[in-house]
């Protein structure tokens, strides 16, 4: 019997790709960056691509979390030809200064979390810093909805490293029986999930195919909404 629901935060419940992509274009203006770079999109491109290898790496500990801050807009911009300490500083100011602001979810997450509150115990695990968690946690008005936050920051251990999904276990007190994950990110939420013994909802809005030799999660969802019918 399912007693916990484990949430990921980031682009499971915030829209933090669509958050991030405004607080950059905003940045971009601010700065007047098209005097250095070609175009926003290039920018914004390029910034993806390293971000999502700078998370695979920090999931897989083969990098830090220092280092993973130190390349968030190093490494793009050193692929787009530019080399400035100073205005990489500025970008990093600036844009977080916008990114935290924003308030996009992902459809249907409040009414979710309003249906799930009286069933079940809810707690958030996440790979996201320490610092902008808890301030997303409050601008988007979640802490009323969750009993805890595990951090990879705080335990130590990033998704999908099955010891943070075990201290989530042993905070909320369930058993791996009695728990079940909701994430995005099949990597990090999925396959954590599975290596510590508990049930799986993998979030796939895009409908994104599983790459050969990955076991399958329990319950694949492309809209929140449809937990209704899981939960």
């Amino acid at each position: 019997m399912i007693k916990a629901v484990f949430f990921d935060l980031d682009n499971t419940l915030t829209d933090t790709e669509g958050n991030s992509h405004d607080a950059m274009r905003q940045m971009f203006e601010d700065l007047h960056l098209n005097r250095r770079f070609d175009s926003f999109e290039l920018f914004w491109q390029t910034y993806r691509q390293c971000n999502d290898e700078i998370w695979r790496r920090y999931r897989l500990k083969e990098i830090s979390r220092e280092e993973l801050n130190n390349l968030r807009f190093a490494w793009p911009m050193e692929l787009l030809g530019v080399k400035d300490d100073l205005l990489e500083q500025k970008i990093n100011e600036v844009f977080f200064s916008h990114f935290l602001k924003l308030r996009k979810t992902m459809p249907h997450a409040y009414e979710v979390l309003d249906y799930l509150k009286n069933k079940y115990r809810l707690a958030v695990v996440s790979n996201g810093t320490k610092s902008s968690q808890h301030q997303k946690m409050a601008n988007f008005g979640f802490q009323p909805y969750f009993e805890t936050m595990v951090l990879s920051d705080d335990v130590g251990f990033p998704k999908p490293d099955k010891r943070i999904f075990e201290k989530t276990l042993e905070i909320m007190q369930v058993s791996a029986a009695e728990a079940i994950m909701i994430g995005d990110d099949f990597d990090a939420d999925i396959v954590g999930a599975q290596r510590a013994g508990i049930r799986q909802i993998w979030f796939n809005p895009f409908h994104v195919e599983l790459t050969d030799g990955k076991d399958a999660p329990d319950y694949t969802i492309a809209d929140l909404n449809e937990l209704v019918n899981i939960l």
